[in-house]
């Protein structure tokens, strides 16, 4: 019962403190131009998943204050890797090299001796899950199956930003069947807090007034994959595991955007509210 109301304390608190700051974050992006083009070609700002960084913080923060177990070493590993992939995110959203692409991509230039800032942020991304996995593991193996469990949720979200609203329908899908296979409810208020972020904030992408940017993929993904290192058993994120390296090969060769276009059903659901 007393998780259900941190639950739910994370949740409306996210979301009327997502309701006072967008419009701040907004004009602020607006008026000092970090804005792009939109599939509309009209310009927006970009960079709205600054609101998300804040929001999570203040509310992270105070809903572990108040818990009784500690798990506060916990949600501050959480929250410093969360800062960390948002600044790196952040960097690739404005200076970002537009024209190398894909993983693949960045890791080419890399060993051609050009740091893309698509490489720094995965460098970065990798460095933040491992420091997180070595605190929260029992032994090597854990480590190493948590980091790139981390490593790659993170990425995951940025492959979905491709659409208006795309990402924040997979994060909400993503935290029901975590929440379903997760083997304890320590963690969940995490998740409640970002929902109750993309309760305000979803309507606004899905109707491509703003772009959330790397910053706030970047964060839904840490998000994911920080909460599902710290709430599952080594076989279920072994699983998990599993499924996010095929995503990530077949996001290589394949557009997951053409996948959903001549799917019926996905196309229903990725085209919902907009």
């Amino acid at each position: 019962m007393e998780v259900f109301k941190y639950n739910i304390l994370s949740l409306f608190i996210s979301t009327i403190l997502t309701f006072i700051g967008i419009p701040f974050i907004y004009n602020m992006l607006k008026d000092n131009n970090c804005t792009c083009l939109n599939y509309k070609k009209e310009e927006i700002p970009t960079s709205m998943g600054l609101i998300f960084v804040i929001v999570q913080t203040f509310t992270v923060g105070l809903i572990s204050f108040f818990i009784k177990e500690s798990i506060h070493h916990y949600t501050l590993l959480y929250l410093v890797g969360l800062i960390f992939i948002a600044l790196a995110g952040l960097f690739d959203d404005l200076v970002g090299d537009k024209f190398v692409k894909g993983f693949k991509g960045h890791i080419k230039s890399f060993f051609k001796g050009t740091l893309t800032s698509g490489g720094l942020k995965a460098g970065i991304g990798f460095l933040v899950s491992l420091l997180i996995s070595i605190y929260i593991s029992k032994n090597v193996v854990e480590i190493i199956v948590n980091t790139l469990v981390i490593s790659l949720f993170t990425n995951l979200l940025n492959l979905f930003d491709l659409r208006p609203g795309r990402a924040g329908k997979v994060f909400i899908l993503m935290s029901i069947i975590l929440f379903i296979t997760t083997s304890t409810r320590k963690f969940d208020f995490i998740l409640y807090s970002f929902i109750g972020i993309l309760i305000r904030y979803l309507p606004i992408d899905l109707k491509a007034e703003a772009m959330m940017g790397d910053i706030g993929s970047n964060t839904l993904g840490i998000s994911l994959g920080s909460y599902c290192a710290m709430t599952h058993d080594l076989k279920s994120k072994i699983i998990y595991l599993i499924v996010l390296v095929c995503i990530q090969v077949i996001a290589e060769f394949v557009s997951f955007s053409k996948i959903i276009e001549q799917n019926r059903f996905l196309s229903f659901f990725d085209n919902l509210g907009r």
